[in-house]
């Protein structure tokens, strides 16, 4: 059976910021033992560089297929994990962006000496890994890093980025863990730092990202992550709650049921005939029982 990782929000956890590590990838690995194969679903604008890069090399120590689907958005460290795959595709209108990981310090010159020695140390690393993956030349692929690259569907192709072309739009941001570089950061620097996550953030959350979220009867919130705000629900789709792969029966304020299995929509039970009065106590029934869990 083929199982399913979900890699959505922002990879790591910084400035408060839950974001998705890697025992919650590895976790969703235990949970599907009799998997010999995974879909990869990432929709992240990215988030810290050596997150991402654990969570790249675990799915490939996994040693069995892997296929990452890229929905909403796929940037910055993210489009590491994206090519973990050895099948690698696009749903349509997904913006992808390429760029060097970038930070900023404060202090004296020889303090912002070794900052920028180990800033260049990260480059390096980032460099060397899409000159591996993509099988280009640096001079190829330096100058896209370099100017914060969004790319057309058909250059995601061309450079190898993805196995099945599809239509591309554009895209986020990327961090270096401070966490990772002990002893270089001062309490200014992680200051400095936070007000400058703040300031990036607040650009992220004006980019366009699809993202259709609606609540069942007891006002859950089913997040479809592929879906536009004004999307048909349809069979098939996509869906997490609370950031796990939505799973089980949910109870919709219209009488409908959403059945999902690990995350996909595989059923919608029509309202059966009943009065107004007892789906509203049926809902309300459910809302306790879930209170009581």
């Amino acid at each position: 059976m083929t199982g399913n990782i979900y890699i959505s929000g922002q990879i790591g956890t910084f400035d408060g910021v839950t974001g998705v590590e890697l025992v919650d990838v590895i976790s969703q690995v235990k949970k599907q033992p009799k998997a010999t194969a995974f879909n990869v679903h990432i929709n992240s604008e990215g988030g810290l560089v050596d997150v991402g890069f654990d969570i790249y090399h675990y799915l490939r120590a996994l040693a069995k297929p892997i296929t990452t689907i890229g929905s909403g958005i796929v940037a910055s460290i993210a489009t590491v994990i994206f090519m973990a795959g050895s099948k690698r595709q696009l749903r349509e209108n997904t913006p992808f962006m390429i760029h060097l990981p970038w930070g900023g310090s404060m202090g004296t010159a020889d303090e912002l000496e070794q900052f920028a020695a180990q800033l260049r140390t990260i480059e390096q690393k980032m460099v060397g890994f899409y000159k591996k993956a993509l099988g280009v030349q640096e001079q190829a692929i330096l100058p896209l890093l370099k100017n914060e690259t969004w790319l057309s569907a058909k250059q995601v192709h061309a450079l190898g980025f993805t196995t099945t072309p599809q239509q591309v739009k554009a895209a986020a941001k990327a961090f270096i863990n401070k966490n990772s570089m002990r002893g270089s950061f001062t309490d200014k620097d992680r200051h400095w730092m936070e007000s400058l996550f703040t300031r990036v953030m607040g650009r992220i959350k004006n980019a366009h990202i699809y993202s259709k979220v609606v609540q069942d009867a007891t006002g859950a919130e089913i997040d479809f992550t592929d879906l536009p705000d004004d999307g048909v629900i349809e069979i098939g789709a996509l869906a997490t709650v609370d950031g796990q792969p939505a799973e089980g029966e949910y109870l919709m304020p219209d009488g409908y049921t959403y059945v999902f299995a690990a995350g996909e929509l595989t059923e919608i039970i029509e309202p059966e005939e009943e009065a107004p009065a007892a789906a509203a106590l049926r809902a309300e029934n459910k809302a306790l029982k879930g209170s009581l869990t």
